[in-house]
């Protein structure tokens, strides 16, 4: 994977930055992801955490975070927005996506932004580079489960050519192209 940092200004002007969350070389190892994580948990509202994770999530389990930080660049892949310095920087966003083992060439992905820097484009950036970072993996097709009330979700996805259908769950379930995904601002 490459390890590269992209330097980005929100719509209000303020200075951000993604890169992948854990790169070797630098300080973003899963340690840092996994204070990172429960950190921007901690910062989120009740009903943002209920449109990422359909539940009162109030912590995750150790569990649960070594299976958000088991990267391996290809398979599993995640980017992080941050803000800050390098010697302390906060995490405000994150894209993730992991291939699923029963369908070809197909990644699960989710996105999540916190409260106050949502709005502001961060979300859009970083699907924008997950998909790059798919289709590098030479895959074809980004899936998510979005509650049908996240409005600002479904409308992001919409700007990557998605595809929406529900089954017999409570989710909208999103199909995003890889390859002929374009980004429409």
């Amino acid at each position: 994977m490459q390890n590269s940092i992209i330097k980005l200004f929100m719509k209000n002007d303020t200075p951000y930055q993604i890169q992948l969350c854990v790169e070797s070389g630098t300080q973003h190892s899963p340690e840092f992801l996994k204070e990172q994580i429960t950190d921007a948990l901690d910062n989120m509202s009740i009903q943002s955490r209920w449109l990422r994770f359909a539940s009162p999530i109030n912590s995750l389990t150790d569990e649960q975070l070594d299976y958000l930080v088991d990267l391996d660049g290809k398979d599993r892949v995640a980017w992080c927005a941050l803000i800050g310095t390098d010697d302390k920087e906060r995490g405000i966003g994150l894209a993730r996506y992991f291939k699923l083992q029963d369908k070809n060439n197909v990644a699960e992905f989710a996105l999540t932004i916190v409260d106050e820097f949502q709005g502001q484009g961060i979300g859009y950036e970083l699907l924008k580079q997950l998909l790059k970072t798919a289709r590098n993996n030479h895959l074809e097709k980004l899936i998510g489960y979005v509650l049908p009330i996240n409005k600002h979700m479904l409308s992001l996805c919409q700007h990557f050519d998605a595809s929406f259908y529900t089954d017999d769950s409570s989710f909208v379930i999103v199909n995003i192209p890889v390859r002929a995904s374009s980004t429409r601002k």
